[in-house]
């Protein structure tokens, strides 16, 4: 939604509720919550909302989408705009940016595990994929880029090497590419060796 002007005509409840793209009932939520009250009522006491409301609807909607509590929400809408309490905001921020990192690095780590148990013949039901480019898609498509790949065999060979063996011989990879990913699995690969294309441990 473009930024409000000053002269804007007051918006109702249901009007600016599909300007922003919100449910009546959020709108409504957040008035309950002291995190946005009408700018004023009409004769006949229905909610008008103008330009300062709808910024602000705007900038709750951003802080939402980026995963703000709205606890925290009323806190930064109710301090003070001055330069004293910068600070805060910026902390409130940033904290949620480190938290948002921390979130992000269990998931990769429920994400690696997954594949580990799909990898797994004795815990799956039937294997997740049939051969090294099904295998190496299914990752993709989950997000995995080189480096995250490169992690999964390695964490894979250190928790369980002969399941590890295992499920490299269930994809039809030759006895020496076997090795050869086991042995860069264990102690990264060899700088000197110049791997063929597509051997990259995956």
């Amino acid at each position: 939604m473009p930024r409000p002007r000053a002269d804007m005509t007051p918006m109702t409840l249901g009007r600016l509720a599909r300007a922003c793209g919100l449910a009546r009932s959020s709108v409504l939520h957040y008035e309950a919550l002291g995190l946005l009250l009408p700018g004023a009522r009409s004769a006949a006491g229905y909610r008008l909302y103008g330009p300062a409301q709808v910024q602000q609807l705007q900038q709750i909607r951003q802080l939402r989408e980026a995963g703000l509590s709205l606890a925290a929400i009323a806190a930064l809408l109710a301090r003070p705009r001055d330069d004293a309490t910068a600070p805060v905001a910026h902390t409130l921020l940033q904290d949620r940016l480190l938290e948002l990192g921390q979130e992000m690095a269990r998931l990769r780590q429920q994400q690696r595990q997954l594949a580990r148990l799909l990898a797994d013949p004795a815990l799956a039901d039937a294997p997740a994929c049939r051969s090294k480019a099904d295998w190496v898609a299914l990752l993709q498509r989950a997000g995995f880029d080189e480096a995250e790949m490169q992690r999964w065999h390695q964490e894979f060979e250190q928790q369980d090497p002969v399941a590890h063996a295992r499920f490299l011989r269930a994809l039809g990879l030759p006895a020496a590419q076997i090795r050869s990913l086991r042995a860069a699995a264990r102690h990264g690969p060899d700088p000197q060796a110049k791997a063929p294309p597509g051997a990259a441990p995956r």
